[in-house]
């Protein structure tokens, strides 16, 4: 998908150990009768050109519905950054031309359908856009130039680990998101996030349900 004549590659985090969910993987958690996995790839994918899942608990020779697998590049769970980089890399092998790359963590199915393109009208020349609603910045929710892979390389190397940390050397701009019944960035951290995920579901019209 083109947004201002650069094509967007969107690409679901999904790389953690789930160790608030008693390490059970949140990826295949249910809501209603489908996956975080599948609700994530059905809001994100018509968002898109093209998606790929971070997951370090599938393995990197498989594919969910077509889709690839990337296992994080560098071992040890570091963390998003290095799925970032993942991502990256990626995108470097494909040779498509992509100039911008779109992450979302797999545990927050509400996240709105309209993002990319929100990002892209608040886009003046960063680097990188993040989400924020609530008075909170989600900064696994952001939009990335294809730019800042070398930068992102010689931060990894320096055992920088949170994004934050990463992103306050570049020119960025943070996108509000109101709050409307809910939070569409509510995250599901353990069990009792995943009831009210559920609630929330169970109170809201989903788009296609």
């Amino acid at each position: 998908m083109k947004k201002n004549n650069k094509l967007v590659a969107g690409l679901i985090l999904a790389g953690g150990k789930s160790r608030r969910m008693n390490f059970n993987d949140k990826t295949f958690k249910k809501i209603k009768n489908k996956s975080l996995l599948q609700i994530s790839i059905e809001r994100l994918s018509p968002q898109v050109d093209l998606i790929a899942i971070n997951s370090n608990l599938m393995s990197k020779e498989e594919k969910f519905q077509g889709i690839r697998i990337l296992n994080d590049c560098i071992e040890g769970h570091l963390g998003p950054l290095v799925g970032l980089l993942t991502g990256f890399k990626w995108l470097k092998e494909m040779r498509e031309g992509h100039k911008w790359l779109m992450t979302v963590p797999i545990d927050s199915p509400f996240f709105p359908t309209n993002i990319v393109d929100k990002f892209f009208l608040n886009l003046q020349g960063e680097k990188v856009i993040v989400a924020k609603s609530n008075n909170r910045v989600h900064p696994v929710f952001a939009l990335w130039s294809i730019d800042l892979l070398e930068p992102l390389i010689f931060s990894i190397d320096k055992k920088v680990r949170k994004i934050d940390e990463f992103t306050k050397k570049f020119k960025m701009k943070v996108v509000n998101f109101p709050i409307i019944d809910y939070d569409p960035f509510f995250n599901i951290n353990n069990e009792d996030d995943l009831f009210k995920a559920r609630e929330i579901h169970h109170s809201i019209k989903i788009p296609g349900e």
